[in-house]
């Protein structure tokens, strides 16, 4: 829900101040931190769930 609003708040900056705007740039960056960690943790999930499987190894139900 925080990328979700944080997308939000920079459209809405945008549009108050234009996409240049140092507010809008700086939003559009916190953006993508969120959206970098989110990525993060979905590639370490996904890892955690493929290695074993890799090895044949059966996960726990």
């Amino acid at each position: 829900m925080l990328i979700e609003e944080k997308r939000q708040q920079m459209i809405e900056l945008a549009l108050t101040y234009g996409f240049t705007a140092k507010e809008t740039v700086q939003c559009s960056q916190e953006l993508d931190e969120l959206l970098n960690i989110q990525l993060k943790q979905t590639l370490a999930s996904q890892q955690n769930t493929i290695a074993p499987l890799k090895l044949g190894i059966s996960l726990p139900e």
